[in-house]
């Protein structure tokens, strides 16, 4: 009897999945749509499963563009366990309503009334770096950026930087710790949100006694508290932005030079050390700042769908409520789009009609109504570090060791290199 009913439970599920799988192959909206082996040869436009479609050319955005009520996917977005927060809102009026109340916040102005807490910070890991070429010591560059982002972005929200530039190590167990999220939260999107739940309301205990332990401003100064308020259900720049712009000048020295020589003309010309609004305006830097954000872009993929309208391209019509995905890797590294996609060339950038029309195709901070909030505060602290630290390291040559994927830096002759990471969707 028993032995009869699990062959009737095999033969049920036998024939549930065999008619799910003739339902997806030939009657799902998404059937017309080709595969992967499919795809790769006659389609930028691909199945990638059964719910969701890849479409790989730089020149579709219909489904980022502004004025499309763009959805994201829970599973996808709620991967650190996170919700109630303008990034991981799914509905877009639900977005547009918690973004727009802390827009002001991050305008360019608002930023720009935190530079001389950033140029502090840069002086500060100018000054450690000066102590270990002294030293004669190695410096792990990964730690160093991202203990220097970490302090950029905490003394924004809460008036005092966590410190981590002052740690002796610059906080590599932390930062170690920090890069196992990526696995972590790849882990909890396929576990339905479980995995980091409870350490989801841990923070929020964190946040909460953060909240109550902030003082409210005096009348008629700046409130604090509410930019505190605001920026912990925002999407900050994540320490991802601190891109290559910094590579080996063994490699690259002509590139090297005419970087720090920029730099050191604008200071001449001004009398004293320029300030970030001066800098973003030097053009070879700002085709450094674009290099580096176009080889260091993020690498996943941007899932959106919309529940009303339905979509095209070429031809094909993609269904409302069907995810719809695009990779920047598959544009930054176009050799259609950037020759020779690999290299580290700053040049590319350097002519105006160039420049106009590739800038069409770089957004390390995405686009549409979902671009990241935190980009002017990124682009400050990478704009003011390079234009901070690249006098003095570039003024002298540096010698570098690699060890597996993490590059050391040995400062008794050094200069900054890439920090290789992996890529992939």
């Amino acid at each position: 009897m028993a032995y009869s009913i699990i062959l009737q439970l095999c033969a049920l599920g036998g024939t549930a999945m065999f008619t799910l799988g003739i339902y997806r192959l030939y009657f799902s909206p998404l059937a017309k749509f080709p595969g992967p082996k499919l795809a790769a040869l006659t389609s930028p436009i691909v199945r990638i499963n059964p719910w969701e479609l890849h479409i790989r050319d730089p020149d579709w955005n219909e489904v980022y563009m502004i004025t499309r009520r763009a959805y994201k996917p829970v599973w996808y977005y709620q991967f650190l366990g996170t919700s109630g927060n303008s990034f991981t809102s799914i509905e877009a009026d639900v977005h547009r309503m918690r973004r727009d109340a802390i827009q002001p916040h991050f305008s360019p102005a608002a930023i720009a009334r935190h530079q001389p807490e950033v140029e502090q910070l840069i002086g500060k890991l100018m000054g450690r770096l000066a102590a270990f070429k002294d030293r004669n010591e190695v410096v792990n560059l990964g730690d160093v950026f991202r203990c220097l982002a970490t302090d950029v972005a905490t003394a924004f929200a809460f008036r005092t930087p966590f410190g981590h530039l002052d740690s002796i190590d610059f906080e590599h167990a932390g930062n170690m710790a920090v890069r196992q999220f990526g696995v972590l939260g790849l882990l909890n999107r396929h576990a339905g949100g479980r995995l980091l739940k409870t350490m989801a309301l841990q923070l929020a205990v964190v946040i909460k006694n953060e909240l109550e332990s902030t003082p409210n401003s005096e009348e008629g100064e700046e409130s604090k508290t509410n930019i505190i308020q605001q920026i912990l259900t925002s999407n900050l720049p994540p320490l991802e932005k601190s891109p290559g712009e910094y590579r080996d000048n063994r490699e690259l020295p002509e590139k090297a030079i005419r970087l720090r020589e920029e730099i050191q003309q604008l200071q001449k010309t001004l009398g004293r050390p320029p300030i970030y609004r001066e800098l973003k305006e030097l053009p070879y830097l700002t085709s450094v700042v674009n290099e580096g954000l176009r080889l260091d872009g993020v690498s996943g993929r941007l899932p959106r769908y919309d529940l009303k309208q339905d979509m095209t391209y070429k031809g094909f019509v993609i269904p409302n409520g069907t995810v719809v995905s695009t990779t920047q890797n598959d544009t930054n590294f176009s050799p259609d789009i950037f020759p020779d996609p690999h290299a580290f060339l700053p040049e590319r950038w350097a002519n105006e009609t160039d420049r106009k029309r590739l800038s069409k195709y770089l957004l390390p901070f995405g686009r549409g109504a979902r671009n990241c909030l935190g980009m002017e505060i990124a682009l400050m602290e990478i704009i003011s570090r390079l234009g901070g630290c690249s006098p003095l390291m570039l003024a002298t040559s540096w010698s570098c060791t690699t060890r597996t994927t993490t590059a050391m830096w040995h400062c008794s002759m050094t200069t900054f290199r890439h920090f290789q990471r992996a890529r992939g969707v």
